[in-house]
């Protein structure tokens, strides 16, 4: 079967981002290392992958439904900085120069996105998902395989089997677990006082948070009650909060989604812009050593990290 693979663009970005120094600069003296190490990375699954189809998923600028329901959710987080902010446009580029297909619905984030496309091509193509959010682990199994990115250009694949042994519970029930547990990086709640043990055996023992409230009568010790009946509506918010919507309303064309190498040209002019010459050689071409614009240094312990 034919491969799809789809990226979760900003989480791309961000690791990308963090793992080259600021003082990694294009020939105008503007900041590139995001664009770099997105490149960067980009080429390096590409080649390892060789995807039929390719989907770039991205987070809109409105704020989504879950803002909506708890404004709360993921307000803690610091705004993005403006070095990294300035350079997205740029990576669009990129991924345009690639002919990537990109994909955003206001109102909802990266992974439901990701979630609706899984969903709306499953048993259509093999899904490889790539990202190292475990967010998205709860989309493991039914034909779908997470690629989590690791050191030096390595991957970890996670199946629904591997995700299921890492928790100790099933994949699809990270949601319920949230909503037990909640999760301090999206500042969802949960219940409060239950932390990763608690949530963990209550998950293996009932199932779902939905059975956990039908024998509440059963859970013990009494505080342990005490905590889910007070905490009732809060704990299936905070799962709803968590779960990956996989039927936003928007429309999919797998031949939109054909990827190819021949746009190979297309991106060496795009990488030009930026002085990239290693990127350009590992792209098969050759650079004009003579120009007098000197490329960024990254070193390898940098590159590891991508």
């Amino acid at each position: 079967m034919k491969k799809l693979l789809i990226i979760d663009t900003f989480n791309f970005l961000h690791r990308a981002y963090h793992a080259l120094p600021k003082t990694f600069r294009g020939p105008d003296g503007q900041p590139t290392n995001a664009i770099y190490g997105f490149t960067s990375m980009l080429i390096n699954v590409l080649n390892q992958i060789k995807p039929d189809y390719v989907v770039a998923a991205l987070d809109g600028k409105e704020p989504t439904f879950r803002v909506g329901e708890f404004t709360a959710y993921k307000a803690q987080r610091k705004p993005m900085e403006e070095d990294l902010q300035t350079q997205i446009p740029k990576v669009f580029e990129v991924l345009d120069a690639f002919n990537i297909k990109k994909i955003v619905v206001e109102g909802y984030e990266a992974d439901d996105v990701i979630g609706t496309v899984a969903t709306k091509l499953k048993g259509k193509v093999d899904i490889l998902i790539i990202s190292n959010d475990r967010d998205l682990w709860q989309l493991a199994g039914n034909g779908n395989i997470i690629m989590v990115p690791g050191k030096k250009g390595e991957f970890e694949w996670l199946g629904e089997k591997e995700v299921d042994a890492k928790l100790g519970f099933e994949a699809d029930k990270i949601a319920d677990y949230k909503g037990l547990r909640g999760d301090p990086s999206d500042n969802i709640p949960g219940v409060f006082g239950v932390g990763e043990v608690t949530a963990t055996k209550l998950l293996q023992k009932y199932g779902s948070l939905e059975e956990i409230y039908r024998n509440i009568e059963k859970i013990e010790p009494e505080s342990l009650k005490k905590k889910l009946l007070e905490s009732y509506e809060q704990a299936l918010m905070s799962k709803r909060l968590a779960q990956i919507v996989l039927d936003v309303p928007f429309q999919i064309n797998l031949e939109e989604c054909k990827y190819s190498d021949l746009n190979k040209i297309k991106v060496k002019e795009t990488l030009e812009k930026y002085n990239f010459k290693s990127l350009i050689k590992r792209l098969g071409f050759s650079v004009d050593e003579k120009k007098k614009d000197k490329e960024s240094e990254v070193s390898d312990k940098q590159l590891s990290l991508l």
